[in-house]
């Protein structure tokens, strides 16, 4: 197939587009950034520069296409006060409409991520047929679920949302927990017993080949691992991998202060959720069942310096 992937350039992108180009589909990526082209085409895709807050500016550069890949996030690591809250939720909704509005002028199947954005409570779990619950950062997207919900309900253009956990693996934004942890300045914050649903780089790049393989039009997909580890077992277990002592606590109020109400309520996010959809009707296998294997791994091609490029 023809594949437009939106977010190519980024962490989980790095992960996807070599198995698209192994499985012979034609790719074109979209950046932002000129310099990247070159790159681009090296991997053995195409790239075209445009940004998706204004789709007018590529799209007569860009030819029909069978499927989007829609994978771009549009914040970064840091503080995020009122102002900024306000612009990413704007851009999200931006990023949604558009993204649509695409599919159906290039006649394309759309693959759209969210995330798993649930609240759930002891042992319970939640799955696809769960409403999505928003709180803090994850307010960004309280637009654009009514959007994606309607759109799945037309079946124009023809939708699969993807829901991945918090993404983790060589590459990304979670080098940024490697080099802290190595430098021995990681924290866990607060008590560490809220559970965060994770997923491997390569595990959630595989469902979404398996997305393209399978066709499941209209579905919506949890992408987690097997156990829904705490904070507290995530971070002692990254600190063996690395031979650093296990993390100090740090409270609360103080991330809060840091980096606002926004950012420290998806940190202490508790949710439990599973993944028995996705491995059901695509037939996804996860190569890390939990994160114990993924993280071994990701220290083990850490060692042999085997980063994916981003």
């Amino acid at each position: 197939m023809k594949i437009f992937v939106i977010g190519g350039t980024g962490f989980l992108g790095s992960y996807i587009v070599p198995k698209l180009i192994l499985n012979n589909h034609e790719v074109t990526i979209l950046t932002t950034n000129e310099a990247k082209i070159k790159i681009i085409e090296n991997i053995g895709a195409k790239g075209i520069v445009g940004n998706i807050l204004n789709i007018e500016e590529f799209l007569p550069k860009l030819p029909k296409q069978d499927m989007i890949i829609f994978i771009a996030m549009p914040f970064r690591p840091g503080r995020i006060g009122e102002k900024k809250f306000r612009q990413l939720r704007q851009q999200t909704t931006v990023f949604a409409k558009n993204a649509i509005t695409l599919a159906e002028k290039l006649g394309s199947i759309l693959i759209f991520t969210l995330g798993t954005s649930f609240k759930t409570k002891g042992d319970e779990i939640a799955d696809e047929t769960w409403k999505i619950h928003r709180e803090g950062l994850t307010l960004i997207g309280e637009y654009v679920d009514p959007i994606l919900e309607d759109t799945l309900k037309k079946g124009t253009p023809p939708l699969i949302l993807m829901l991945p956990g918090q993404i983790y693996g060589p590459g990304g934004l979670f080098m940024m927990m490697v080099d802290m942890m190595k430098k021995g300045k990681f924290r866990v914050i607060g008590n560490g017993l809220n559970r965060i649903p994770r997923i491997h780089a390569e595990d959630c790049a595989n469902a979404y080949i398996k997305a393209v393989e399978k066709l499941p039009i209209g579905e919506k997909f949890i992408l987690a691992d097997d156990y829904a580890c705490t904070a507290r077992e995530f971070s002692d277990c990254m600190a063996e991998c690395f031979g650093k002592p296990k993390p100090k606590n740090i409270p609360a109020f103080i991330i809060r202060w840091v980096l606002g109400k926004y950012m420290s309520k998806v940190i202490l996010m508790d949710c439990r959720v599973s993944n028995a959809k996705a491995k059901k009707i695509m037939g996804w296998k996860l190569k890390y069942p939990t994160y114990k294997e993924g993280l071994k791994a990701t220290f083990e091609a850490l060692l042999n310096d085997k980063i994916y490029l981003t």
